[in-house]
């Protein structure tokens, strides 16, 4: 018996010291603040004693919980260098006071990991990247300015690389101003996966606004997978616009506003509004329009291969529910240059609004044995006052000359003006209301359960581990997805449903069948983003 009270009793002096120890932990959280003209390294960095530049920021130890507040109206010329934080008490950077935010010549977080930075600008025009994330994990960057100014001489104003993941930037204002030198905006490449790019403005850069790129020749089995890019305005009057690339691969791409463009040798004369030559990616809800630049083009999967690297392709993406018009050529095309290795198939298109973009052509697909088996079902073509607007493999003709040519791959398409108002949504008696496609249908026995079998899962998330899955619609069911199995076809919901073998599948509508175009004409209640990082 007194071995037992005494193992009993030790057991309660080490929880006790626990609990201490975490108490202690929480309590060291601390704010300190920063002034680039009254403060003093030599004060303790209290609100009435502030320090006063990033450099003495960057030496210190900081401890989980801790806030670093710099104040407003004031600047810095130093990289800021963040301190790490934990999963529960992340360290924070923002601001305090009022005027503009403060101006900080960057942020530099490498090996880092539960940092976030909110309500600063990171500027300069230097040799130094705005905003790097390095091999770092949980870094959030919110609201802030990320500018690369006309002087800057970096690749890319926000750059996140080498196997950083779970980071978050949402609700910033980023853009690269050089116009003397190739640049990106947005840069995200070799193992940057799972990470959320969220209701930012993207803006200018003389290669992309914003891009997706895994491998190179250095980095051949690298990817840029997982990640989630969403709510984003995109907007590059020096470049190209957006491009998934080089191994980007099982993104989701949904609900941004894609447009601008310019030709320059920079972007190879070739200003791409959405440039999609990677494998498994959902892109859906999108509105890509504006690029008239003479050599401009919609959303093109041109498979090709660069220098060494291995080739880039376009198989088994699910494009659906796009809207893209007022594009100079090309809105929508598949080609190559014929790169050994270059292919494009089994690509999925539905529910697609294209129309009244400049070209004749609305859809053009390359001849060539590499390209094969990609799939049209009821997405609107139509251009005023034109025919013959479609390019298929050789054949030119209209809607219905090519579904009556290629049944198989092309169904359900309509040519007729979409009827769609200032904001891209159908009007009164559009033709486009309740007139797309269910996105696939369930396979499993009949019954009742949470776990189902459809046709094909490619056009659903289950939220990667950054967000809530996708609610869907089982039948006259709605329930969320909490997980997919690839392999299987077999999806898991957050409830039980009722359904029935070849009921229909697809995201949330409104009336009998999904609109066709970006936005449904009886609006449907969005999904919370709910951000569900993990560790």
């Amino acid at each position: 018996m007194t071995s037992k009270v005494t193992l009993f009793g030790k057991k309660i002096a080490v929880a006790a010291a626990v609990i201490l120890c975490l108490s202690a932990t929480v309590a060291s959280a601390a704010t300190y603040y920063v002034d680039s003209s009254a403060g003093s390294d030599s004060n303790s960095g209290s609100s009435t004693a502030p320090w006063k530049t990033v450099t003495k920021v960057n030496s210190m130890s900081f401890y989980p919980g801790d806030q670093i507040l710099f104040k407003r109206g004031g600047s810095w010329d130093t990289l800021l260098k963040p301190s790490s934080g934990t999963s529960a008490s992340p360290v924070s950077y923002g601001a305090y006071g009022t005027g503009n935010k403060p101006v900080i010549r960057g942020f530099y977080a490498s090996s880092k990991s539960y940092v976030t930075a909110q309500d600063i600008a990171f500027r300069n025009g230097s040799s130094d990247s705005p905003a790097t994330i390095l091999t770092s994990h949980h870094i959030a960057l919110r609201n802030c300015d990320i500018i690369a100014d006309t002087s800057n001489s970096t690749w890319a104003a926000l750059y996140m690389l080498l196997n950083s993941h779970h980071n978050e930037i949402s609700d910033c204002n980023i853009a690269h101003l050089s116009i003397s030198r190739q640049s990106d905006a947005v840069n995200l490449r070799r193992n940057a996966n799972y990470n959320i790019i969220r209701n930012n403005k993207i803006g200018a850069a003389t290669h992309y606004a914003l891009s997706l790129e895994g491998f190179d020749t250095t980095y051949p089995t690298y990817s840029c997978n997982y990640n989630l890019i969403q709510g984003n305005t995109i907007n590059n009057p020096q470049g190209a616009t957006m491009g998934l690339q080089s191994g980007s691969s099982n993104n989701v791409v949904e609900k941004n506003i894609i447009y601008g463009g310019k030709s320059t040798s920079y972007d190879a004369n070739l200003p791409r509004t959405f440039k999609a030559v990677s494998q498994n990616n959902i892109i859906r809800y999108n509105i890509l329009r504006d690029n008239t630049t003479s050599t401009s083009s919609g959303l093109g999967m041109e498979v090709y291969a660069y220098n060494t690297d291995p080739p880039n392709v376009a198989i088994g993406n699910r494009v659906y529910n796009n809207t893209i018009t007022n594009i100079t050529k090309y809105p929508i095309v598949i080609a190559t240059n014929g790169d050994s290795g270059a292919t494009a198939y089994n690509n999925y298109f539905k529910n697609n609004a294209v129309y009244n973009n400049l070209d004749s052509y609305q859809l053009w697909i390359q001849k060539n044995s590499v390209i094969y088996d990609n799939f049209f079902s009821n997405n609107l073509f139509f251009k005023t006052g034109t025919s013959s607007i479609m390019n298929v493999q050789g054949k030119y003709g209209t809607v219905a000359d090519i579904q009556a040519a290629d049944p198989t791959h092309f169904k359900g398409n309509l040519q007729t003006a979409p009827m769609l108002d200032s904001t891209y949504k159908p009007q009164i008696g559009s033709p486009c209301i309740d007139a797309g496609d269910f996105l696939t249908k369930v396979t499993s026995a009949s019954g009742t359960g949470s776990v189902i079998t459809v046709a094909d899962d490619g056009y659903f998330s289950d939220g990667m581990g950054l967000t809530a899955g996708d609610t869907i619609m089982v039948g006259g069911y709605t329930a969320t997805i909490t997980a997919i199995n690839r392999s299987t076809n077999q999806i898991t919901l957050n409830q039980s449903v009722t359904f029935k073998t070849g009921d229909p599948v697809s995201m949330p509508y409104k009336g009998s069948k999904p609109d066709i175009g970006a936005i449904e004409y009886q609006q449907v209640v969005a999904q919370p983003l709910n951000l569900q990082f993990t560790n």
